[in-house]
């Protein structure tokens, strides 16, 4: 039961940021913070991982945050603070899992986009929606629902 709790917060919380990224192109900070805190809280009082494995939870969000560095933000920071507490949550196998099923589904539906002439080289489009559907998937294939 405990393990549907985790996705539970983390659908909620992930689906509710991805409806404001592709509103407003960004998330707002306290939105972040809550779903962060929340998952935090959760993972101490409820949580039976290992603190080295919420370190290694917390790995594919620093690397969004890098990616986001690197490239002047192509990918926000608001992204990779989103993965953060989705790796809490669901545990670092998990959240890589649904990091690359988000940019499989990313770059299929900006290739899509590109043959269609809807978009140029240099269009930007929200990540958390295609994150949303890695983890909905993520989670179909997981529990084989």
């Amino acid at each position: 039961m405990k393990i549907e709790i985790e996705w539970i917060i983390c659908l909620i919380f992930i689906v509710i940021c991805a409806v404001i990224d592709i509103r407003k192109k960004e998330i707002p900070v306290i939105v972040l913070a809550l779903f962060g805190g929340c998952a935090l809280f959760y993972t101490m009082i409820w949580g039976e991982r290992a603190w080295v494995e919420i370190l290694y939870s917390l790995m594919p969000g620093f690397f969004l945050l890098l990616l986001g560095l690197c490239t002047r933000e192509s990918i926000g920071y608001g992204d990779g603070l989103a993965v953060m507490p989705v790796g809490m949550l669901i545990g670092w196998k998990g959240c890589i899992a649904a990091v690359v099923g988000g940019f499989l589904f990313s770059a299929v539906f900006s290739l899509v986009l590109l043959v269609g002439r809807k978009a140029k080289g240099k269009s930007r489009i929200p990540f958390l929606p295609f994150l949303t559907v890695g983890l909905g998937v993520l989670y179909i294939a997981w529990k084989r629902v």
